[in-house]
């Protein structure tokens, strides 16, 4: 059975992790044979080849993952990296003002910066020995100062305590969502370098119907945890619900590019992606998410809505069907899946299966519930 393309990048980054690295070559390069600039299969050969000591094989490979995808951050790291490991490091300059001009920022940019300063030239012991007194001096103050600024930001990073965490959770998991706002609210001012209480925060927002208020805690929680793919993923359904596609299509790839086995981000690069037009990039998203985590009701659904879309009937029945065997009451479900099965033909079993459940969601929708 032949393999899709997503299979076999998804067997790929599995071999790679287990040390398997013969058996991801060859499935990142039979990726590449069929769409050679696909971008995570260039950049994931990139990074073996890096690893094993060949950086300047895996140059134009990041060339080629940027050129697909310039807004993942992750790229721009390894090909820098991969510049710098060259010691070309006035390439590697030019490579992180660009990624700045395309709006990358990251701690991990900073750091590459660092890097990319060569000693100065001439016999570091006699440049020790010319230090002048002042200078010596100017020295020992920035050090005291560094020492001094890295005191007030461990106070800073100090967290909400686990009883507050717990007493948040509890608010938001029992339903009791204006209770959490206050609290977790409360909570960024206390501890507003903390990503907790911003990321709660725009959750609740956003799922309360206040997408425009949840935009800035969002982006909070990003700046202050950039490297955790869940704010990334929760900042680009944000972006979706206002309409800013593009965008939330970026932060759901960054959210891959840091958890490629993240299932909720497929599924939410797939939402995009469909919003898009973009229908069998989003039925690809979809099987990936189904493929990391098959009970998954909302993939199922969500699936079944795009394979529909693609007049692929019988498989978006069977979609609705395993999403109503995963969650019985899953409203939504059941009505796509009448709608379905009309446009089979089959009206009378449609019929009922419709009529049944828009029932059901109409008296959610006059009783404020929300339908699943």
């Amino acid at each position: 059975m032949e393999l899709t393309i997503d299979q076999a990048l998804q067997q790929g980054l599995t071999a790679h992790k287990e040390g398997k690295l013969q058996d991801a070559e060859r499935l990142y390069r039979t990726i590449l044979q069929a769409q050679p600039n696909h971008p995570d299969a260039n950049h994931n050969l990139g990074v073996l080849a890096v690893s094993v000591g060949r950086p300047l094989e895996a140059i134009p490979l990041f060339k080629l993952a940027l050129e697909a995808r310039p807004e993942i951050d992750q790229f721009w790291l390894s090909y820098t990296d991969a510049l710098i490991k060259l010691e070309r490091f006035d390439e590697a300059k030019r490579v992180l003002i660009e990624a700045e001009q395309y709006g990358i920022f990251s701690e991990k940019l900073d750091i590459l910066h660092q890097r990319i300063q060569p000693s100065p030239p001439g016999d570091k012991k006699n440049t020790k020995q010319v230090l002048t007194l002042s200078e010596k001096r100017k020295k020992l103050a920035e050090k005291k100062k560094a020492k001094k600024k890295k005191v007030q930001a461990a106070s800073s990073s100090v967290g909400p305590s686990q009883d507050q965490i717990s007493l948040v959770l509890d608010h938001y998991q029992a339903s009791r969502f204006s209770d959490a706002e206050e609290l977790a609210a409360s909570l960024t001012k206390e501890f507003p370098e903390h990503p907790f209480a911003w990321r709660v925060l725009g959750v609740l927002l956003e799922q309360t119907g206040r997408v425009n208020e949840s935009l800035l805690p969002m982006q909070k929680s990003v700046e202050l945890s950039p490297h955790e793919a869940e704010a990334h993923s929760n900042l680009g359904v944000t972006l979706q619900g206002l309409g800013r596609f593009k965008e939330a299509e970026a932060s759901h790839r960054q959210a891959l590019a840091i958890k490629p086995d993240y299932a909720k981000a497929h599924n939410n690069l797939g939402n995009t992606l469909k919003d898009l037009g973009r229908l069998e990039e989003a039925e690809a998203s979809y099987r990936q998410a189904i493929a990391l985590t098959p009970d998954y009701a909302e993939a199922h659904y969500n699936f079944g809505n795009t394979l529909r879309k693609l007049s692929k009937l019988e498989e978006a029945e069977a979609s609705y069907r395993q999403a109503i065997a995963l969650k019985p009451d899953f409203v939504k479900a059941h009505s796509s899946l009448g709608t379905t099965l009309k446009m089979l033909g089959r009206h009378s079993e449609g019929m009922r299966e419709q009529k049944l459940w828009d029932g059901v969601i109409s008296f959610h929708r006059k009783h404020g519930f929300t339908v699943l």
